[in-house]
């Protein structure tokens, strides 16, 4: 079994394997966005695709819809294993846009055993990528999921952050191309934990959601599949 207050690099699916059922508080997450065909389609426009695209230290991050799709309903499924009755998984995605068609995250979250509760709107103020023959795209999304529709930890004072989170991404060269704002995890911890509690990030980077959770007194564990930004995490960390 894995130990808190530490970081491993390991495989999301490895790393959740080793957890009990029923043994975490909190799940608070980014996972890859499998946005590869930008490079593929647009090359009229490389130098800016180049420029404007995640890409990771040792994740690929270029399956097909369907993998993908599986890829995410599997990793829900054992986060939600892990999670405890009275937990919550603060899942943070974006619609994909494709042939100029929209696909929402809950194409594949209502597939899932996780229960959806409710949705928060981070209004990021304005995303790199835009493309004028749609109103420019400023947001990205919070799904906020659950064992259990009722009977969950909730600090009601939180209810005064609303349902739309105007945070803006992180600006700095931290070694990570899309790492949280500090903001996030901190609202989701203070929102639906309290000192003592297990946070989790099965994508971990550079130890945000961690780092957080170390400040505010909450246990912490994270994964990553890559050593550079787990050893990045270890640094924030101290």
């Amino acid at each position: 079994m894995l130990e808190l207050n530490k970081l491993y690099c390991i495989d999301v699916f490895e790393g959740l394997k080793l957890l009990e059922n029923n043994s975490i508080d909190l799940i608070v997450t980014s996972p890859p966005y499998n946005n590869w065909r930008n490079k593929r389609t647009q090359k009229q426009r490389e130098e800016f695709w180049q420029r404007t695209n995640i890409k990771y230290d040792s994740f690929n991050d270029k399956m097909t819809d369907e993998e993908y799709i599986n890829w995410q309903i599997k990793i829900i499924n054992e986060c939600i294993r892990v999670l405890k009755p009275t937990g919550t998984f603060c899942y943070n995605h974006k619609d994909r846009i494709y042939n100029y068609e929209v696909f929402s995250p809950l194409v594949w979250i209502l597939k899932t055993n996780a229960i959806l509760r409710q949705k928060i709107i981070w209004d990021r103020g304005g995303m790199q990528a835009f493309n004028p023959v749609r109103f420019y795209r400023v947001e990205e999304e919070i799904y906020i999921l659950g064992k259990k529709a009722k009977g969950f930890y909730w600090n009601n004072e939180c209810a005064k952050y609303l349902s739309i989170w105007r945070i803006n991404p992180t600006k700095k060269n931290d070694g990570h191309p899309c790492s949280f704002p500090e903001e996030i995890p901190k609202r989701c911890i203070e929102s639906f934990t309290q000192e003592g509690m297990v946070v989790l990030d099965p994508f971990v980077g550079i130890g945000t959601t961690a780092k957080i959770a170390k400040r505010m007194n909450r246990k912490y564990i994270g994964f990553d599949n890559s050593q550079k930004y787990i050893d990045l995490a270890i640094i924030n960390l101290q």
